[in-house]
This record gives C-alpha cells, sequence and structure tokens, in this order.
C-alpha cells in the first residue's frame, strides 16, 4: 500500500501544530506568577486576583443630609451615569479649589432638589473619607470624613 505524501505532511503540519498549541497553553506554568510581565498570552494568570491588596480606600463623595441620617447621593445628582466619572469630577473640584467645590456642591444640590426621592435631603456635603472596606461592607462601619465643602438644598 502506497503512502500519499501529501497526508504525510499534512499529518505532520497538523501534530506540530498541536504540540506548538500545547506548549503555548502551558507556558504560564513555567513563569514566575507573581511577576507582572508574565500576565498575558496565551492565558492570564490574573495577578490582579492573586495578590494580597490594601483594604483601606480614601476616595471623595458627596452626602445629602436628611432629618434621617446621611444619604449617599448617586453619581446621577453628581452630573454623570458613572461612578468613575463621578470620582473624576470630585477629583478636579478639589484640584480647582474651595470655588470649585463650591460650584459642584451648587449643581449637585440643583439636582437633588429636582428629584422626588431626595424630598427629605436639606443640605449637601462633600468630603473626603477613608473606610476599610471590609468593615464597611460587612459590618456598615465608616472610618473617618474630613468635610470640603456643603451647600444648602434650595427648593
Amino acid at each position: 500500500m502506497a503512502h500519499d505524501p501529501a497526508v504525510t505532511r499534512a499529518r505532520i503540519a497538523a501534530g506540530v501544530f498541536s504540540v506548538g498549541l500545547l506548549v503555548a497553553t502551558l507556558s504560564p506554568l513555567a513563569r514566575d506568577p507573581k511577576a507582572r510581565k508574565s500576565d498575558g498570552y496565551p492565558l492570564s494568570t490574573f495577578p490582579m486576583f492573586a495578590e494580597k491588596r490594601a483594604t483601606k480606600l480614601t476616595i471623595t463623595y458627596a452626602l445629602g443630609d436628611a432629618p434621617s441620617g446621611a444619604r449617599t447621593l448617586t453619581p446621577a445628582l453628581v452630573g454623570t451615569g458613572e461612578v468613575l466619572q463621578a470620582r473624576a469630577m470630585f477629583e478636579t473640584a478639589l484640584a480647582g479649589g474651595p470655588r470649585r467645590i463650591a460650584e459642584l456642591c451648587a449643581q449637585i444640590a440643583t439636582r437633588v432638589a429636582a428629584d422626588g426621592d431626595y424630598a427629605d435631603v436639606t443640605a449637601i456635603r462633600i468630603v473626603t473619607g477613608t473606610h476599610d472596606a471590609v468593615d464597611y461592607l460587612i459590618d456598615g462601619k465608616h472610618g473617618p470624613e474630613k468635610l470640603r465643602g456643603q451647600c444648602e438644598v434650595k427648593r
């Protein structure tokens, strides 16, 4: 029985391709998982989830003062639908100084005044808080907050 050279070449090519794919797939096992540059092709080792991270976070945000206590305000009331954009707006206001913080506070107060869900809110406070994520998410424990600006909600 004669062997077809084209079939033999195709089988060799398929074998080489399979071995190459297997080597590429197993290559992350030979890398240092803590090395930042090891995260990539063909498989990610997801070091951002494997490393120990700090649980404390310092962030600036707005609170609405109501008779029942402080209410967290949504990014839409800050002026955007996105949490990270709201964070950037607070950072920009802080960098602009007290006048820019007062302007942002007044803009938030105007939106709160127009939103019926926040009819009990009488004032806005912009604060920078440092919270431990575990304590906050599990126990509802707040860390220290520093007042950056405040304004009334006029209706």
